[in-house]
């Protein structure tokens, strides 16, 4: 007569399997959590405020602050040059992308430095943005104005050689690459603005303060208050916005 057979490695057998997938599902649930976490932080990682490489003008990483020019408050559209205590407040509104801006630089510049410098005028400089859209990369109208306030914001002075340079080499509808800029304001000015120029420090306030402002003050580029009433003389004909200086 035979022995009854034992019922103990077929119980063994059932709490070992379940153990066995109890564990398959913990690590299961434990890949599927990390996962989650993992890319909840690559999510937040690449969210809103945070800059990649191809965020700023040009390429350049840009941090997106506001900051004017040293001088300046960061709701003022404009960098001033010189004060003067009796001489008439001359405002000037340019773009480095504009044409008729580079002839009244050639013909207007030089007196406009000359008279600021002797201290016969405030002058206020407006580098306007206003033909970002027509270069192509856009943008070259504010990194062009962003090259001359890197300069001046090493010294107020270079502004005369940065702006006249600038306009001397002004390219056509395809604008320049930062580093050409950054070497015709290096070779201009004796300064160098190779960071200022690649992290677009100026550029939030081109766009926000001096370009809005700009917008409702005059028609276009370039143009000329005094006193707050817009020169309407010949900008070709040397002089002529001295004469219109001395005669306010």
């Amino acid at each position: 007569m035979s022995q009854p057979r034992s019922r103990t490695p077929l119980v063994l057998g059932i709490i070992g399997g379940a153990a066995c997938l109890g564990l398959a599902l913990l690590l299961v649930l434990g890949g599927v959590t990390g996962y989650l976490i993992l890319r909840e932080g690559s999510d937040s990682d690449t969210g809103p405020g945070t800059s990649t490489e191809a965020d700023g003008p040009g390429g350049a990483e840009g941090s997106g602050e506001l900051v004017a020019p040293p001088g300046a408050a960061a709701d003022q559209p404009y960098l001033e040059l010189s004060t003067s205590d009796d001489g008439p407040v001359v405002d000037v509104y340019l773009d480095f992308l504009c044409p008729h801006c580079q002839t009244f630089e050639a013909t207007q510049g030089p007196d406009l430095q000359e008279m600021a410098e002797a201290g016969e005028i405030t002058l206020r400089m407006h580098p306007r943005p206003m033909l970002d859209a027509t270069s192509s990369p856009a943008g070259y109208s504010g990194r062009a104005a962003n090259a001359a306030l890197c300069a001046a914001a090493e010294d107020p002075a270079n502004w005369y050689p940065a702006s006249a340079a600038l306009f001397a080499q002004q390219p056509g509808s395809a604008g320049l690459p930062d580093e050409d800029l950054i070497g015709i304001v290096e070779e201009a000015a004796a300064v160098d603005i190779s960071d200022c120029q690649t992290e677009g420090i100026y550029l939030p306030w081109l766009e926000e303060v001096v370009e809005p402002d700009a917008q409702q003050t005059v028609p276009g580029t370039p143009a000329v208050l005094i006193d707050g009433e817009q020169f309407s003389g010949d900008i070709t004909s040397t002089d002529s916005l001295r004469k219109a200086v001395e005669a306010a």
